[in-house]
């Protein structure tokens, strides 16, 4: 798991600095040559697409999401921790949905094409289920930690 999660922040890493690069360029392109990357639009939308949807995952990877914790930090523990199980139980559902409808997006959407890149505009809506099939992982990891007894992420045990 942990390993995945690595991959997972090196690729969020990667990404968002490829992105700061090519705005970069960009601007620094227009001042210098008074000129536009033409590729600058369609590859900053694929970038930061991607950058979201992984980070998405990286942030369920440490159960960062932003959240409203005080009616759980006063619940007893033992229900707090059967509460925990349901939300991530329903934060499990929603990502399901997510992978499978997002899959079918990217797949109707292969067939058209980006108008500078010529790349395949599904591969962009691929970000939504990849991402949301890794923040699946790490969320079931989670449950599954929950559910043996472990404390959950930043709420701790009484």
């Amino acid at each position: 798991m942990r390993r995945l999660g690595d991959a997972v922040d090196i690729a969020v890493a990667t990404t968002g600095a490829a992105l700061a690069l090519l705005m970069t360029a960009n601007v620094a392109g227009r001042a210098l040559l008074n000129s536009d990357i033409s590729a600058n639009v369609e590859l900053g939308e694929f970038l930061l697409v991607w950058a979201t949807f992984l980070g998405g995952a990286s942030a369920a990877r440490r159960g960062a999401h932003m959240r409203i914790v005080e009616g759980l930090l006063m619940m007893p523990t033992g229900l707090r921790r059967h509460v925990e199980i349901a939300i991530r139980f329903l934060v499990l559902a929603v990502l399901g949905a997510l992978v499978w409808n997002g899959a079918k997006i990217a797949e109707v959407a292969m067939d058209q094409t980006t108008t500078v890149l010529y790349w395949p505009v599904g591969l962009g809506y691929a970000a939504m289920p990849v991402g949301s099939a890794l923040a699946f992982v790490f969320v079931a990891h989670e449950t599954w930690r929950l559910w043996r007894g472990e404390s959950a992420p930043d709420l701790g045990d009484d």
